[in-house]
């Protein structure tokens, strides 16, 4: 069975303040300002339990899931766009995305070329600062 999924982050922004002046070096640090990296690594997540994805740059993907868990992925290599574009498809093969699965960056006219998921790194959720 094949299960085509569609996760979509775009963001508009006018002017010179707003998502499209943070780089990705800060929209990473800034992404894991609220989780603790724990070290403990899944081949495969359940494509069900995925509530939403959040692109950070080129090389890293965080997978919220349901009931507050998360994982951070670590692509095998830099994927052209995926910073820019923040938009990611897949075709998984069952009720699961694995390490072993490709991901294609989503363009306005085409997508772009298919890049390899790596392990899925548990993240531990830090209270936040409001609590």
């Amino acid at each position: 069975m094949l299960k085509k999924i569609l996760f979509t982050g775009i963001v508009f922004a006018i002017g010179t303040s707003g998502a499209f002046s943070e780089t990705n070096e800060e929209r990473f640090a800034k992404a894991m300002e609220k989780y603790k990296q724990t070290g403990e690594f899944q081949n495969c997540i359940i494509n069900n339990q995925i509530k939403r994805t959040r692109v950070l740059d080129d090389i890293h993907i965080i997978f919220e899931m349901n009931g507050n868990r998360a994982y951070l992925n670590t692509l095998d290599s830099k994927c052209p766009n995926l910073g820019f574009e923040r938009s990611i498809k897949y075709t998984s093969h069952g009720n699961q995305l694995c390490s072993t699965d490709v991901i294609t960056v989503v363009r306005p006219h085409d997508t772009g070329a298919p890049c390899f998921l790596g392990k899925f790194e548990t993240l531990e959720k830090l209270p936040s600062k409001d609590d």
